[in-house]
């Protein structure tokens, strides 16, 4: 969870600004949190506390209406919920992260996606991307290699995911955009040696930098078990206690078992 959040806040700074190389300030002044991290929080919240996931959105997005939502969810959301609403946005995969970490089974994992992702994204494709980047996630916590992952993902939603991070920077600059930011963010993940370079990858695709390095930040956390320190500290600072909270109880609950200096991921 935590790696989708640093994600969000380092890709904040970069959004539809592609840099030309991965060797670049990582931190800046005006990298903050923004939607992404708020709907993160909110899914996690829901598992923590058994909230119901339209409850657990709704809670979080007034407490912090200005963190760059479409003008129609917040609409949506001061209307407390109650009529049908299909966002245009990039989808509910930036969101999904906690259900990959807490999911204990792949169904589990499919299963919560969906009924999160119907609320503010009920359409096929966003319906998969979010199931699929859930399943991802889990399978990476759960010690799949990489060659499995993508297996499967590619077997059981079809994504083309033997495009590299340069096929995506082009992809990301024309015309035919792609449906969903998963597979670029899967890109930087399966080609990436730790953490860090995972991040970075991910920005340099271009698009929609905080959301693709969010999905990218929590396959990298689920597989390489290891954030840096730094990373941690200078995200946080950036955060407010209510949020911490929420996040030391996810990952004291399903995720940290502290060995050597690493963490190992795990389910309870």
């Amino acid at each position: 969870m935590k790696g989708a959040i640093i994600g969000d806040i380092i890709g904040s700074a970069f959004n539809n600004q592609r840099q030309p190389s991965p060797d670049f300030q990582l931190f800046k002044e005006r990298s903050e949190f923004t939607d992404d991290t708020i709907l993160t929080i909110a899914t996690a919240d829901s598992l923590l506390n058994n909230i119901n996931y339209k409850d657990s959105l709704i809670k979080w997005v007034k407490a912090y209406p200005d963190a760059g939502y479409q003008e129609e969810f917040l609409t949506w959301i001061k209307n407390g919920g109650t009529e049908d609403y299909i966002s245009k946005g990039n989808g509910a995969a930036r969101r999904i992260s906690p259900i990959g970490f807490s999911a204990k089974s792949i169904n589990q994992a499919l299963t919560e996606a969906k009924k999160t992702t119907i609320i503010t994204h009920n359409i096929s494709q966003r319906i998969e991307a979010s199931q699929a980047a859930a399943v991802a996630i889990f399978m990476a916590n759960n010690g799949a290699t990489k060659k499995e992952i993508k297996n499967y993902i590619s077997v059981h939603f079809g994504y083309e995911l033997n495009l590299k991070v340069s096929d995506w920077q082009d992809l990301l600059e024309g015309k035919d955009k792609p449906d969903t930011p998963v597979p670029p963010a899967m890109a930087a993940f399966f080609e990436s040696s730790d953490f860090e370079e995972a991040i970075r990858l991910a920005i340099t695709i271009g698009g929609p930098s905080d959301t693709i390095a969010s999905i990218t930040g929590a396959l990298a956390q689920a597989y390489f078990k290891h954030i840096p320190k730094a990373f941690i500290k200078r995200a946080l600072a950036r955060l407010t206690p209510d949020m911490e909270m929420i996040i030391d109880k996810f990952e004291e609950t399903y995720i940290i078992k502290k060995e050597n200096g690493a963490y190992h991921y795990f389910t309870k």
